[in-house]
């Protein structure tokens, strides 16, 4: 299930089985001295929107940054910093009713904060309490423990902030019965009553689930954690928040465009058998202990589908942090692998089957050091029709620092996504194909497999023949298609779309 990468030694270029270079080849790898010239951020979890001219990504921990050419980016927030914190002012207050339940001075985030993964959207249906519509709608996530968790939303008129306070939309990590979380400035009741579920099953929009506890605990095997939102809009008109990490699985709830509030579905299953629970919503990934966070869905007009990337694996340098993808035709699901495989999970899965990888730990010899932890992905169609993936990752260096990186995405004749093989240097591709005498010669190759393991995959050594065979590390045939830069590999007596990516 794994995605192919190949770069052109001998010319130091790119050249993937899907999309081939020009003559003058313009897709380069970025040398030493090009990437050590871009000014990086490092912003973890990056959720991308454009704003005019300008491309933001804000990312957990409270930071944020932002660039016009996709290469150089500023950081323009300030951290944990309070009272005069760049998004949200003075913090703790601000976002006093999101903390009394986690993320602040409890647990994991003890003597600090822990606020995670912001999706901003610009909602121009969103009701102020002025009266006006339209706002800046930040969703995010405060977080105390692995499954302890609150999604909240914040709402603001400059995408820069700062955000004002709405309110909390979903918990995670409730007991059903008294249960206290303590530190010096905390006493904290997890039962569910300390929650909104118990003010949403009064107003008739959440009905109690008994699966929601195993032995009065939190069922985290059947729920998910609460955090990761990310909004999306179907073709339907209606908005979505997709969410989750880890265990229970990742799921998607219908939102009210003039509220930003989540609309609760009826307890039930899908017409695939798929869970439905009122609080939670519709399951669309993960499930049974199983790695699978970060999720991002995103619609392509072109080929019908939403995609949904999830990030595997745990998110250190040598955790196996690395992107899925699946696509459906419907914004809940069910969202399938090339293979037809769910991307909801059955019990006791074998995760590493499940789900198109889109890059794991590799390196080039052409870079320094070995990218590691590539993940928790966002993706744009920009305004001319050109699709970018966004994800940090961290380097073969014996730390944990991340950085932000972006590649040009594009989709093959399967409608499945496939990412160049460096970051985004301001490339761009013929259309109309590339003369094969700029094809032939010696690349080196990497397989991105469909492993978890977190090891290192490096390159080999293959030659794209004049004759249109493959030698070296592979072996087949390679074909261009006329008039377009789609090329083919033929490998045995199969035919594969190949893929490059990362």
């Amino acid at each position: 299930m794994g995605r192919f990468s190949f770069i052109k030694a001998a010319a130091g270029i790119i050249a993937g089985a899907i999309i081939f270079t020009s003559a003058h080849f313009p897709m380069k790898p970025v040398s030493t001295a090009d990437a050590a010239n871009k000014s990086r951020v490092s912003v973890h979890d990056p959720s991308i929107i454009k704003n005019g001219d300008t491309y933001y990504v804000f990312g957990s921990h409270i930071e944020a940054a932002k660039t016009k050419d996709l290469q150089n980016w500023s950081r323009f927030t300030n951290g944990y910093t309070t009272p005069d914190n760049v998004e949200f002012g003075n913090l703790s207050q601000n976002l006093k009713k999101a903390f009394a339940w986690a993320g602040e001075d409890l647990e994991d985030c003890e003597n600090g904060f822990a606020v995670w993964a912001p999706d901003v959207i610009w909602n121009p249906d969103y009701i102020n309490p002025d009266g006006t519509k339209g706002a800046y709608l930040m969703y995010f996530c405060a977080s105390s423990t692995y499954m302890r968790s609150v999604i909240a939303y914040a709402a603001a008129k400059n995408i820069e902030g700062p955000y004002t306070f709405v309110d909390t939309l979903i918990y995670s990590g409730f007991t059903n019965n008294d249960s206290y979380a303590t530190s010096k400035t905390k006493n904290v009741n997890r039962k569910y009553t300390s929650t909104n579920v118990d003010e949403l099953i009064a107003s008739g929009e959440v009905t109690f689930n008994n699966s929601w506890f195993n032995k009065n605990n939190y069922n985290n095997q059947l729920f998910p954690n609460a955090i990761d939102p990310t909004i999306y809009y179907g073709t339907d008109g209606k908005m979505y928040m997709c969410y989750g990490s880890w265990s229970g699985g990742i799921f998607t709830l219908e939102i009210d465009k003039t509220t930003g509030k989540c609309i609760h579905p009826k307890t039930g299953t899908t017409s695939d058998g798929r869970m439905v629970d009122s609080y939670f919503g519709t399951k669309i990934s993960g499930g049974y202990g199983k790695s699978g966070e970060g999720p991002f869905i995103e619609y392509n007009a072109d080929t019908g589908y939403y995609y949904l990337w999830v990030t595997y694996g745990a998110l250190t340098s040598t955790g196996g942090y690395n992107m899925r993808v699946f696509r459906s035709k419907s914004p809940t699901g069910p969202f399938t692998d090339p293979a037809g495989r769910q991307a909801v999970l059955p019990s006791n899965p074998n995760l590493d089957s499940v789900g198109l990888k889109v890059m794991g730990n590799y390196k080039f010899s052409s870079l320094n050091t070995a990218y590691m932890a590539c993940g928790h992905n966002s993706v744009l169609r920009d305004d001319d029709g050109k699709w970018f993936l966004f994800y940090h990752t961290r380097f073969d260096d014996g730390a944990e620092f991340h950085e932000v990186r972006v590649h040009q995405m594009f989709f093959n004749e399967e409608g499945w996504p496939v990412t160049a093989p460096f970051e985004y240097s301001g490339d761009t591709i013929s259309p109309g194909g590339y003369n094969e005498s700029d094809i032939v010669g010696d690349y080196e190759y990497i397989n991105h497999g469909n492993s978890t393991d977190g090891k290192i995959i490096g390159y080999q050594n293959i030659k794209l023949n004049a004759d249109h065979t493959i030698s070296g590390a592979v072996s087949g045939r390679w074909e261009q298609d006329a008039g377009s830069a789609n090329a083919y590999h033929y490998r045995r007596t199969a035919l594969f779309r190949s893929f490059y990516s990362c």
